[in-house]
């Protein structure tokens, strides 16, 4: 009877620190592998590809039935550039891979971590991995269709608000 006190001591110790092992942060070696397995890199990359394609398709909306003048599109031009490498400078994968570990590591514990990586190894996490890219493309292929009709909606509003501003200020001048 004197034994079943420790024995339920060491028994609690064992279990708590085998949960404390369960719960432990993921490590940045862990996180790193998971990143590569799921070609975070190559997404980040496409994504960037994605931004500057949307950003050069509103230039387009944004100037079209208007005459573009060479000048003018030398202008536009060097606009799409430097918003580019502003893409490019902010989306830069060195500058992010901290950020990732940090919120990762908040995110899941190591073992969870450990889970991800066994299912992207797995035939099913391969083919995820391998089709995920062309399923994100057609998903904005599809949210075009969601786009267009969203910012003419957002342009008409402001449209409409800067008129009200207009207007107010008008009667407050004539006061």
């Amino acid at each position: 009877m004197k034994k079943l006190p420790a024995l339920l001591l060491l028994g609690i110790l064992v279990g708590g620190s085998a949960l404390a092992a369960n719960d432990a942060p993921a490590s940045d070696a862990s996180i790193r592998e998971m990143l590569d397995l799921t070609n975070a890199r190559q997404l980040l990359d496409n994504m960037k590809g994605q931004m500057n394609g949307l950003m050069a398709n509103a230039m387009r909306d944004a100037v079209k039935n208007q005459t573009v003048t060479p000048e003018r599109q030398a202008i536009l031009d060097r606009m799409a550039a430097k918003m580019s490498t502003v893409v490019t400078d902010t989306m830069n994968w060195d500058d992010l891979m901290p950020i990732y570990s940090r919120t990762y590591r908040a995110s899941f514990t190591q073992d969870e971590i450990d889970g991800v990586i066994k299912f992207y190894k797995s035939p099913a996490g391969r083919a995820y991995t391998k089709k995920l890219p062309v399923a994100m493309q057609n998903i904005m292929v599809e949210m075009q269709g969601l786009i267009k009709p969203m910012q003419e909606k957002m342009a008409a509003i402001q449209r409409e608000s800067i008129q009200e501003l207009k207007d107010l200020q008008e009667r407050e001048s004539k006061k």
